[in-house]
């Protein structure tokens, strides 16, 4: 007998722990839809036009030149300059545009040696150079498409001792466009 009632009281407390895990049971329900539209992302994109070309600027020049015959100097400074669109829509649009330093390449020496600068302008966006990093600048764009102006600049200062004879792959040249964050 007492195994049935051990067993009895044991089914009773297994099922009173099912009920309680079941939770309450609520006959009333109600929802309500509202016509609060969609909420869409903006766009940011960066293409570069067909311009790009090279100078030589040393010394007060401003000649063209062909990089791939230039052979540079201790002195020598060329900049290629290139046009390119920006892209944007959305609200608060603004973003730092600079170049990959890793899209150069080369002879490791003459990479050191060399001085690379980056100046950007635009009579569309707004640009502003960067407080808090070297060769990068805020733009925001005025209209959904703008362009901007960048002249990068390689530079092999005079007291360079190192380079001689080595060459730099500025073919994959990239330049980049990062969004900023509000406030920033």
């Amino acid at each position: 007998m007492h195994k049935i009632v051990t067993g009895a009281i044991a089914g009773a407390a297994g099922i009173a722990l099912l009920l309680g895990g079941a939770g309450t049971f609520a006959l009333w329900n109600a929802s309500a839809s509202s016509a609060a539209s969609s909420v869409s992302s903006g766009t940011l994109t960066l293409s570069a036009n067909n311009d790009g070309a090279w100078k030589d600027i040393t010394n007060g020049r401003n000649a063209a030149i062909n990089p791939t015959t230039a052979l540079m100097v201790p002195g020598n400074s060329y900049q290629f300059t290139q046009t390119l669109n920006i892209g944007a829509t959305g609200q608060d649009l603004k973003a730092n545009l600079t170049y990959a330093g890793g899209s150069i390449t080369g002879d490791a020496a003459l990479l050191a040696a060399t001085d690379k600068t980056l100046a950007v302008s635009s009579s569309s966006a707004s640009v502003v150079k960067s407080s808090s990093a070297d060769n990068t600048y805020v733009v925001s764009p005025s209209s959904t498409t703008s362009t901007v102006k960048v002249v990068f600049t390689v530079t092999l200062p005079s007291t360079a001792t190192t380079g001689q004879g080595g060459s730099i792959n500025l073919s994959a040249l990239t330049f980049t466009l990062t969004q900023t964050a509000i406030g920033s």
